[in-house]
């Protein structure tokens, strides 16, 4: 049963048939329970069902075929979503996997945020690159990466829509990264990002926001993007500690 009377049912229902068909709950090509089904089971009306279908059948997840029912689509099984796993190299290989849109390169005054998180002084601005990562076609986050003026100065711009920034930043200039600092949580889109990702006001995102050091432990980019979640996911590997006093875990 759907019981949040703050989110519309038809929302409520099709995050529930997309999980279960993310997670194989419903394997690619196998039909869906009928309307009728998936009205009683989930206590809503059969237009309520249609609804939530006609969104998943519109983002690619369910192929609707009159007098035959509902069918997953293969396009899960084929689909190798981006994940960060904790390392540098995940990240450059997200960014050749996947194409980019430039939409913005400018010199801005940055909030307090990035200027504490780039170590810049008060009368100083950074470079701001705004841009929309796709994959297959599609959008999946839409990104801001701002660098010290030192480095924004010396960097070949016209390479941001063809190379991810960390191998412009170690091929063209010769700064490696060697460790981020990164923050993950949950929100929902807004009327900007809803249009920039082709998703509706309130779908959910993960927001990411990273802080790149070289290996002078010094700052170099500060990146602050928001992926759809169904097309990102987020894992890292754990460990217990191998200390007598404790029974803690690490992230690694």
């Amino acid at each position: 049963m759907l019981r949040d009377k703050a989110i519309p049912l038809y929302y409520q229902l099709e995050t529930v048939l997309r999980k279960k068909i993310t997670s194989g709950d419903f394997p690619p090509e196998a039909p869906l329970p009928s309307e009728e089904m998936l009205a009683a089971e989930y206590g809503v009306s059969r237009i309520t069902v249609r609804q939530a279908l006609s969104y998943l059948e519109k983002d690619g997840y369910v192929l609707r075929q009159r007098g035959k029912g509902t069918f997953v689509t293969d396009k899960i099984s084929k689909l190798d979503l981006p994940r960060f796993s904790g390392s540098i190299e995940d990240l450059i290989l997200m960014g050749i996997r996947t194409s980019t849109k430039v939409l913005d390169i400018s010199w801005i005054e940055p909030p307090a945020i990035i200027k504490q998180r780039l170590d810049v002084g008060d009368d100083m601005k950074v470079l701001r690159i705004e841009k929309v990562r796709h994959i297959e076609g599609s959008p999946f986050s839409h990104v801001y990466n701002y660098l010290p003026p030192d480095i924004g100065e010396r960097l070949p711009t016209e390479l941001a829509k063809s190379k991810p920034m960390l191998m412009i930043l170690e091929d063209e200039l010769g700064i490696r990264a060697t460790e981020a600092n990164q923050s993950v949580e949950a929100t929902i889109a807004d009327a900007e990002q809803a249009s920039i990702l082709e998703i509706r006001v309130g779908d959910p995102l993960l927001k990411a926001e990273r802080t790149v050091f070289d290996n002078k432990n010094q700052p170099v980019e500060y990146v602050s993007v928001v992926y759809r979640a169904d097309k990102y996911a987020f894992k890292m590997k754990l460990k217990r500690k191998r200390t007598k006093k404790s029974a803690g875990w690490d992230a690694l």
